[in-house]
């Protein structure tokens, strides 16, 4: 009985049994690589840590004494979280709550290993300092090992002054058309006086701004040409009744960094509501004037409707090519791209690079190209590749306001020639 008492003394003396792995599993910080600076949208970078091995234990790559880089909050010690800037992960990272695993797949005691792993700079993101914080956690079980508040810091800075978005966007409702509604929007803006670029993209989604300026409901409307100072406008024609929100986007052509404007509002009271189904029942290459395998100046396209239409003077029509291959059909959308691929999407502008003409009845719009159609989005090869299809347009509607129903068309794709 004695020697039970003295035994029992002795364990409360000696206090709790720590498990297995906060004895066997240990680490220090060594060092890091430096932090990053000057980066820009678009751009990738590499952070590096190292740390030692001081428990009692090997840490072995898939095993249970596996050790990786696990993401933790600002607080420094909420560990094995997925991470607030998870825009950022290249699609390179361990998993969604870990940077990185251990360099070696064997690191013994006294030794040391790497932990490394990438960031890219999402579109859109404004300068500043943005902080990585991690620490070493289990693999296994994501138990943070020795808590040393492990971060670092990647500075984004601005475009260049080359290629700056306008600051002063404004979009007026109005009837620009000689329509009886005010469904027309005509958007302003001053190009920045220090820009080398010319070339502006105006921007449209639904919904009362602010609006995140890299959401994919963004549509490129169209892509104006302005020198440094002065005023540029466009009118989208024919819009649809509600709330929308327009921006203007820049493009650095050395870095392919975006910049933002600051965005508008517009809203459309008793705007095109009509029969809804105005389509195109035939589009066609009727004269190729230059290269025969893309719409230059000099193509003549015929498009004909299924009812009489209205076209507005500044009207236009959006396309995508062929560079991801050709449309299933007459009436389906563009081909899917496969990956390392991209199709360049344009516009058509009437009065701009385009004369538009209507036919008596309203059935019939000829479509003489005096320049190439405008590229929103540039794709593998350079021009708007035959055959392509149209996947968008404003200022055109039927004589009940009704936009042409695109989607809905028996031909919306045309080119090469008799095509």
């Amino acid at each position: 009985m004695a020697r039970i008492v003295v035994a029992a003394l002795l364990l409360v003396l000696a206090g709790p049994i720590l498990p297995a792995r906060a004895a066997s599993i240990d680490s220090a910080y060594r060092f890091e690589s430096a932090f990053v600076t000057g980066l820009r949208p678009g751009d990738t970078a590499q952070f590096s840590v190292f740390f030692d091995n001081t428990g009692a234990s090997a840490w072995v790559s898939g095993t249970a004494t596996q050790v990786n880089l696990g993401i933790c909050r600002s607080d420094q010690v909420t560990c094995n979280v997925t991470s607030d800037k998870a825009a950022w992960n290249p699609g390179s990272w361990t998993t969604a709550t870990a940077y990185a695993t251990q360099a070696k797949s064997a690191v013994p005691v006294g030794d040391f290993t790497a932990f490394s792993y990438s960031v890219k700079v999402p579109a859109g993101t404004p300068q500043g300092r943005y902080r990585f914080n991690g620490d070493l956690v289990l693999a296994g079980s994501g138990t943070s090992i020795h808590p040393e508040g492990y971060y670092q810091d990647a500075t984004v800075i601005a475009p260049p002054s080359g290629a700056a978005a306008p600051a002063d966007v404004r979009a007026t409702a109005a009837s620009l058309d000689g329509g009886p509604t005010q469904n027309d929007v005509r958007v302003q803006f001053t190009a920045p006086a220090a820009n080398t670029i010319r070339g502006y993209e105006i921007q449209r989604t639904q919904g009362r701004c602010p609006i995140t300026a890299t959401s994919p409901a963004w549509l490129t409307l169209t892509t104006v040409s302005v020198l440094a100072g002065q005023e540029a406008g466009y009118t989208d024609f024919d819009v649809k009744s509600g709330d929308w929100c327009y921006q203007v986007r820049a493009q650095d052509p050395s870095t392919n960094a975006f910049a933002y404007s600051n965005q508008a509002n517009a809203s459309i009271f008793g705007g095109a509501t009509g029969s809804g189904s105005a389509t195109s029942t035939s589009a066609k290459l009727v004269n190729s004037s230059g290269d025969a395998g893309s719409l230059d100046a000099g193509d003549i396209v015929t498009i004909v409707f299924s009812q009489a239409m209205i076209v507005s003077t500044f009207a236009t029509i959006q396309i995508t090519d062929a560079d991801c291959g050709a449309p299933a059909s007459q009436s389906s959308g563009p081909a899917a791209c496969n990956t390392g691929s991209s199709q360049t999407i344009s516009t058509i502008s009437c009065g701009i690079n385009a004369t538009c003409v209507l036919s008596f009845d309203g059935l019939t719009l000829n479509i003489t190209m005096s320049a190439p159609p405008t590229d929103a989005q540039s794709g593998s090869a350079p021009g708007s590749q035959f055959p392509v299809d149209i996947t968008a347009s404003s200022g055109i509607t039927d004589r009940g306001s009704a936009q042409w129903q695109i989607a809905g068309s028996a031909d919306r794709v045309f080119g090469p020639l008799g095509n």
